[in-house]
């Protein structure tokens, strides 16, 4: 028996959203590592404003001095505070699938009102296994582009937000960010370290260690999320020198890997170094003058927030035109940091 066009939707919407709704974006796979840290704190975004506003403090207009008897108190007027203000935008994905693609999977549709026709077992579980797939390569594709997209600059679209290689920029003096002009406003450039020569003993360790600490004085805690590309961990490893002690009375099992996944098992300041397998995409993507497999990040996710409105599943009335079923995601959401100077990017040459 067919289907109508009404059930169709239905079923459609009530797959997809039960499928979406239990594999919230906090719950995604492990490949995709930076997506999964700025969603651990993620917040809800508001609605009714334009921009997410982060209040800034660029200085103390401290008065302070030295002062004996009667001599003269000067009294300042403090201006402390700017704000950065980053526009939230709209993401979505989209799919359709044909009467027509419907029909040759043994499932016919027809315009009959809503339980006019009842399907048979066999259209059940044809239609049933087709809405499987389209759902999970669905869920799979808008994640992987949203994911991409957290870490481009923003400039891949007139309507994309910006991204870390944006918000922690390589070329931190230059460029607005939040409504900042990082030409003239110091306090909001990131720290930086580029073309670190590994061939150099201790080149490698030393640069890590004074961004570290530039990060450390900004923002008064300690980066707690380290990001890197292959090439900048082949480099870390290979300046580390380890020592082991063989007992020549047993059996010894050698392993020169470290870690699993995306884990590398690599450390510094105890903060595990992630692989991102998606640097090596974006290279190929954006072919940037600092290839992303040579880079790290030093990031501290106290000073960056990322926020969205959850997702928003929908199944548009077909055209009068179109036969086809149609689904959609939406989602709002902005990446915003609230301390400039308490990330870091470094790369090696």
């Amino acid at each position: 028996m067919p289907i109508s066009a009404q059930d169709l939707a239905a079923l459609g919407m009530s797959s997809l959203d039960d499928y979406m709704r239990n594999t919230p974006v906090d719950q995604i796979d492990v490949a995709h590592p930076l997506l999964r840290k700025l969603t651990e704190k993620k917040k809800n975004l508001l609605g009714g404003k334009q921009n997410l506003v982060i209040q800034v403090r660029k200085a103390y207009g401290s008065n302070f001095n030295w002062t004996y008897g009667e001599a003269t108190v000067n009294f300042n007027t403090r201006d402390t505070l700017a704000q950065a203000a980053f526009p939230w935008r709209r993401c979505v994905d989209a799919f359709r699938i044909s009467h027509d693609t419907l029909f040759s999977n043994g499932i016919k549709v027809t315009e009959g009102a809503a339980g006019s026709v009842k399907m048979s077992q066999y259209e059940a579980v044809q239609l049933s296994n087709l809405l499987n797939e389209q759902r999970e390569a669905f869920k799979l594709g808008f994640m992987e582009k949203l994911d991409l997209e957290l870490h481009r600059d923003g400039t891949s679209s007139a309507d994309a937000i910006t991204g870390l290689d944006g918000l922690i920029s390589t070329a931190p003096a230059t460029g607005i960010v939040g409504g900042l002009d990082r030409a003239t406003v110091t306090y909001w450039r990131n720290n930086a370290s580029l073309a670190i020569a590994t061939g150099t003993a201790g080149a490698l360790k030393n640069a890590m260690e004074a961004q570290w600490r530039k990060c450390i004085r900004a923002g008064q805690s300690s980066p707690d999320f380290i990001l890197a590309g292959s090439a900048f961990i082949d480099a870390y490893a290979a300046s580390i020198t380890i020592t082991q002690n063989a007992d020549a009375g047993t059996v010894k099992k050698i392993d020169l890997g470290t870690g699993a996944g995306v884990e590398t098992g690599l450390y510094f300041k105890k903060v595990p170094i992630v692989w991102d397998p998606n640097f090596e995409t974006l290279d190929a993507l954006d072919s940037p003058t600092v290839p992303w497999e040579k880079r790290c990040y030093f990031l501290n996710t106290r000073h960056m927030e990322l926020r969205d409105d959850g997702m928003d599943i929908v199944t548009p009335t077909r055209p009068h035109n179109v036969l086809a079923l149609f689904h959609m995601i939406s989602l709002r959401t902005v990446l915003a940091i609230k301390k400039s100077n308490a990330h870091a990017v470094l790369a090696i040459a």
